[in-house]
């Protein structure tokens, strides 16, 4: 009986440690084809047309999204453009929103998404990334906007990623970089409202203190891209 107790136990253990290294090695692996895609992506030749058609996306999803009263802030490669140029990054094919998981899961799914659904959007969930994908028409096609989501911690004073691959990895912001964690003081005040554009949006307290924390090794750097 202890013998097959034993067992069991050391079956259980094999599967968590393979779980873990599955979903370290396809975080690691999005990220790397990620920073590749990146860098092919980053050239000026994105059309005119295409820039405009994301603007209005990403200002309709703003639309949208106050309405309905979520908090939304400027992130990752949106914020940049905010930060560098005052408009979107002339290579960029996406936009992104960071929103916070307290919010939606106050609310009725199927009333969020019908809001999407009314103005001609089509929007399904990533549960893997904890991720919103947006788009108005053929995705492979048309400009995107990426709601990614964020849940409060705590016991860590910190906001982090949600999505089932990060859940299978170690909670601590300090030991899991891809929680990209961020701290809750940087949203605690009334948020400051920037220009992108045409339009004003929200964005974190400090400037570009919240890319300190989800571009550690290059925040600093001015990035040179080919053909702009």
């Amino acid at each position: 009986m202890i013998r097959f107790s034993l067992y069991k136990l050391i079956v259980l253990l094999c599967l968590c440690f393979g779980f873990y290294y599955i979903a370290r090695w396809q975080i690691a692996l999005h990220n790397n084809n990620g920073a590749h895609m990146q860098k092919l992506l980053h050239t000026c030749n994105v059309s005119e047309v295409y820039r405009a058609e994301l603007e209005q996306l990403f200002e309709t999803i703003h639309q949208i999204l106050d309405k309905q009263g979520i908090t939304h802030i400027l992130c990752y490669g949106t914020l940049w453009g905010q930060i560098r140029m005052t408009k979107m990054l002339p290579w960029r094919r996406k936009a992104e929103f960071c929103v916070f998981n307290e919010e939606l899961m106050a609310r009725e799914e199927a009333r969020f998404l019908r809001y999407f659904y009314s103005n001609n959007l089509k929007i399904y969930y990533i549960h893997s990334e904890g991720v919103y994908r947006i788009f108005s028409s053929k995705p492979e096609l048309s400009p995107y906007v990426e709601l990614i989501v964020f849940q409060r911690d705590d016991s860590q004073s910190m906001y982090k990623r949600v999505g089932w691959k990060r859940r299978l990895l170690p909670p601590h912001c300090d030991w899991t970089p891809s929680l990209d964690c961020f701290p809750i003081h940087l949203l605690e005040a009334s948020l400051p409202r920037r220009k992108l554009g045409s339009h004003f949006y929200s964005v974190p307290m400090g400037g570009i203190e919240l890319q300190k924390y989800h571009y550690t090794l290059n925040w600093w750097k001015d990035v040179r891209v080919f053909n702009c």
